[in-house]
């Protein structure tokens, strides 16, 4: 679907490439999930390539706009220059209508900086070559790209643990060069990346050897496998870092229901935050033995539910009760889960 975007854009008289994540998944054989396209028509000028598809002004101000083509959203930004970046975060200045090569050296790192025009790569910083050798490396000087931006030092962190990349060596020392003063990320965004490291397959592994700075950006880390030392230390970090209600939820699980078996930790956990955590300890696959098994561990599961034991009790207070007497007893595999022998199981009770 990208090389009709892009083909429309080059029927039209523009430049058009996919860039960024999306091509470097490509090389990889990664599945893409978001579609990036830089181009040199101005936003204005998109609405004219594509006249009969909705577009979104997403991101106007830095020259993106989000086209839904065929149903697939595409985010796609005019070529762009930067110059000087006096808050560590943002550029001062913002030239539209760049060349490629001003686009492209701006990036990041050079496995986001190769593009793709729906025949062959463009790469003009050795990304190709860096994707194929395992290597996250700064574009240009890395030193000026992390004094530009810091929040791209945990990016570097979050592409190792998701990647399973090693870190290029003047990269990594520009990297702790510029981690000791973190003031200019928002406490949000360094959230939103450090959420995404820590999903990582590779996380424990590049938590532990770059600790120093992962320390920087995580208030109260600690050397240690979970990050965190106690809950009380991870609560305060999530708050300091504005978390979502649904990670301070993980996070508790985590430290409350870490050791259990697999059975109950679906029960007191959820399957999602369950699945985390059976990841995170090494057993996902007795884990996923029990969901594929499908033994009930909320009482929503069972076959059996308040309506069919209200006529048998006398207090309806008591269903929550016994409902949940009955999930323990299917749980430890004492009882099948099937209606009539629940409902014998619950007159037995009464």
């Amino acid at each position: 679907m990208y090389r009709e975007v892009i083909e429309r854009f080059n029927e039209a008289g523009y430049q058009a490439y996919l860039v960024g994540g999306s091509v470097r998944d490509m090389i990889m054989g990664r599945k893409i999930y978001d579609y990036d396209i830089c181009t040199s028509a101005f936003p204005d000028e998109v609405y004219d390539v594509f006249p009969e598809a909705k577009i979104f002004k997403t991101g106007i101000k830095h020259g993106t706009v989000t086209l839904l083509y065929k149903n697939i959203p595409f985010e796609i930004t005019v070529f762009r220059k930067e110059a000087g970046y006096s808050d560590r975060r943002h550029p001062d200045t913002v030239i539209f209508g760049a060349s490629l090569e001003d686009d492209l050296v701006r990036r990041d790192f050079t496995m986001n900086a190769i593009c793709y025009d729906g025949n062959s790569f463009i790469d003009l910083h050795g990304g190709v070559s860096d994707i194929r050798n395992r290597i996250i490396r700064a574009v240009g000087d890395a030193e000026k790209r992390f004094e530009e931006d810091a929040l791209r030092i945990l990016r570097g962190l979050r592409f190792a643990s998701v990647l399973g990349f090693e870190i290029e060596e003047s990269t990594l020392a520009a990297m702790r060069k510029y981690s000791f003063d973190t003031s200019a990320v928002s406490a949000e965004r360094i959230f939103s990346e450090f959420k995404k490291a820590a999903s990582g397959d590779h996380f424990a592994e590049v938590y532990k050897k770059h600790y120093d700075i992962f320390k920087q950006f995580i208030p109260f880390a600690a050397p240690v496998k979970s990050v965190f030392e106690n809950t009380e230390d991870a609560l305060a970090a999530l708050k300091a870092l504005k978390a979502d209600k649904i990670s301070v939820k993980l996070v508790k699980d985590y430290f409350s229901f870490y050791d259990l078996p697999p059975i109950e930790l679906l029960k007191n956990c959820g399957k999602e935050n369950a699945l985390f955590i059976s990841a995170k300890r090494g057993d996902l696959n007795r884990l996923n033995a029990v969901l594929e098994e499908g033994t009930p561990y909320t009482v929503s599961m069972l076959d059996i539910n308040g309506n069919d034991i209200l006529p048998l009790v006398a207090d309806k207070t008591k269903i929550h009760e016994i409902l949940n007497i009955l999930l323990y007893e299917v749980m430890s595999k004492k009882l099948q889960n099937k209606r009539e022998i629940l409902i014998k199981k619950v007159v037995d009770i009464l």
